[in-house]
């Protein structure tokens, strides 16, 4: 595994101690919350005691119907799209009612159950009739069934608004009574069938329309509510359906603007609910009583937000600070692996093409482990440096040692062959001394070689017109060597006697591996700014497993032997040439049988 991923492995363990941190301030919140919520309980529980108590003394003022705010405008159009969030009353098991209140007028939305509908504009038809009481007296309002839209009514009287709206099994109608001093209120549905049965529905008692009171709040509860709700608390009575009676709070909580953050991060990391925030602002418990149900909330005093928003504060810098560590320790990984590749890339280069190793490596004066193995590498390649020079010049080294024992040695062979030239372990050992004296000649001229290339003077010169008369020379030789000449001249820089040894090189190589029957061809191309010279021959093949080592030198590929010694020098040779003319060459095995050497190379 890489060492980057290393560090940013140990990183992210290392955010497991704010998870243990958060996991601790969770506990402690839950703890906490728990606490707020027994005691929330145990003083609803003495609240409703005391409502009890005061219902007791002050029975049947719970009682009536109850009218809940709706929006400001709610249109008038049968639909109830805001009356989501009211329950119904039930009036009847196919009469059902809901009752709201906008801008001091009283709305109504009926909901009655009718599968034969009866509708005749100069007959009677099915009917919703409308009581209501106030101080003024009574007044009855009768709705005929009618297609879907407003409700036509008496253009002098004006005292409602309604719309009828048919619904499947039935119709709804919503009704607005502009009377905004109702107490009471009576509903009935009267339908018609096609057999001229009658059935009226709703507030009924011996065809007679039983009207209902409305609950009216009365100043003595709203005053005892008052004072049994706790500082930073607030209660709310409710019906059984959830209908609110009276709501009481001794403060207005508003919480501060810059909070809404605080809230989000508290209901994701701490509330275990997330339904709402209740917990963030205070706790709520709801105990049941006779006539309904209370709803008792206790709000977070300043010191329990403020411990709550320490607990939030907290977690937030411990992650900010791991995730900065972790941050920090991804771009040490980096620095690390940056530098640790940067040294395994300056060793792999550090051997150039010339043989001259670079003992000068990356971090070598840093003071810590890496910088210790750049040191260590550096005196290494200083070691081997030095071996690489002396068997640089071992050659002319032996050359010129063994000379002279060898000229001494090759003029006693001589001469004893000529007292005794029937002799054939003279004649073997003459033959030895000759391949030894040879072997040495071309180490020794390996060496000049380099540095006579390196000192060549640059002249421009024809290319093409070059290779022309040496492929005549080479035609001679062998007639199975071919040219196809470049249409135009083809202008280098360089050494036309290197580039003709170079060339040697590669037509011997060809011949060394081709018979008479084989073709070996030489082939001169331009492209844009670049001049291609390809030595192509058939009848072989480069062993796949030896093309990396094909340039070396002291790497020969023979697999029979003759009377010349192969020292591995003449590919080596060739691409000291071609590196001198800032060329490159390149070797490539070819179907069927066949061996490609090209070297391309820059135009003037």
């Amino acid at each position: 595994m890489k060492l980057k991923w290393q560090i940013t492995i140990i990183a992210i363990l290392s955010l497991s101690f704010p998870w243990v941190v958060w996991q601790a301030f969770k506990s402690l919140n839950q703890t906490f919350q728990s606490n707020m919520l027994d005691a929330a309980a145990k003083q609803a529980q003495v609240i409703v005691k005391s409502v009890q108590q005061f219902n007791q003394s002050n029975a049947g003022q719970l009682e009536g119907l109850i009218v809940t705010a709706l929006g400001p405008e709610p249109a008038i159009d049968g639909s109830d799209g805001e009356w989501t969030t009211l329950p119904w009353y039930v009036a009847d098991n196919d009469l059902k009612f809901k009752l709201g209140s906008s801008q001091n007028q009283l709305h109504l939305l009926v909901a009655v159950n009718d599968h034969s509908p009866v509708i005749n504009p100069n007959q009677i038809s099915d009917q919703l009739l409308l009581v209501t009481g106030s101080s003024r007296g009574i007044n009855r309002f009768t709705i005929n069934r009618q297609a879907e839209g407003d409700v036509g009514q008496n253009l002098t009287q004006n005292q409602y608004q309604a719309y009828w709206h048919e619904v499947e099994g039935g119709y709804q109608v919503e009704v607005q009574l502009a009377d905004s001093d109702i107490t009471r209120l009576g509903l009935a549905a009267i339908n018609h069938s096609n057999d001229d049965n009658t059935t009226m529905l709703g507030y009924v008692e011996n065809q007679q329309i039983q009207l209902q009171p409305l609950f009216q709040q009365l100043p003595h509860w709203q005053t005892f509510l008052q004072q049994i709700t706790p500082e930073d608390g607030e209660i709310k009575l409710f019906d059984a359906q959830g209908r609110i009676y009276y709501h009481s709070q001794n403060t207005e909580f508003v919480p501060k603007p810059e909070n809404w953050l605080t809230e989000l991060i508290y209901e994701f990391a701490f509330d275990q609910s997330q339904n709402d925030a209740s917990d963030f602002f205070g706790q709520s418990v709801s105990e049941a009583f006779a006539d309904g149900r209370i709803e008792l909330t206790i709000k977070h005093d300043a010191a329990q937000s403020a411990l709550i928003q320490s607990f939030i504060s907290s977690i937030m810098w411990i992650f900010v600070i791991a995730l900065g560590l972790l941050a920090c320790y991804f771009i040490y990984a980096l620095i690390l692996a940056w530098r640790i590749r940067g040294l395994n890339k300056k060793l792999q280069t550090a051997l150039d093409e010339s043989g001259h190793i670079e003992t000068t490596l990356p971090s070598n004066n840093a003071r810590d482990e890496i910088g210790d193995l750049s040191r260590g590498m550096s005196a290494l390649l200083s070691q081997i440096n030095d071996y690489t020079e002396y068997l640089k010049q071992l050659g002319n080294r032996l050359s010129h040692e063994m000379k002279t024992p060898i000229s001494i040695v090759h003029t006693s062979l001589e001469n004893l062959h000529m007292e005794q030239p029937e002799n054939a372990f003279v004649e073997r050992a003459l033959n030895a001394n000759h391949r030894l004296k040879f072997i040495l000649n071309q180490l020794s001229a390996l060496s000049q070689l380099k540095q006579v290339i390196a000192e060549t003077d640059r002249d421009t010169f024809d290319l093409n017109q070059l290779l022309n008369e040496l492929c005549e020379g080479y035609q001679l030789q062998a007639n199975h060597i071919n040219y196809q000449t470049a249409p135009a001249p083809v202008m280098i820089r360089g050494s036309q006697e290197l580039l003709a040894q170079m060339l040697d090189k590669l037509i011997q190589n060809a011949l060394d591996f081709t018979t008479e029957v084989d073709q070996i061809d030489v082939i001169l191309t331009t492209k844009d700014n670049s001049y291609c010279l390809q030595v192509r021959n058939t009848g072989s093949q480069i062993p796949a497993d030896k093309s990396h080592q094909l340039f070396d030198s002291l790497t020969s590929f023979r697999q029979k032997k003759d009377q010349q010694p192969h020292l591995g020098l003449g590919l080596y040779v060739a691409k000291l040439i071609c590196d001198f003319h800032q060329a490159e060459i390149k070797a490539a095995n070819q179907a069927p049988a066949t061996v490609t050497f090209s070297v391309t190379g820059p135009l003037v």
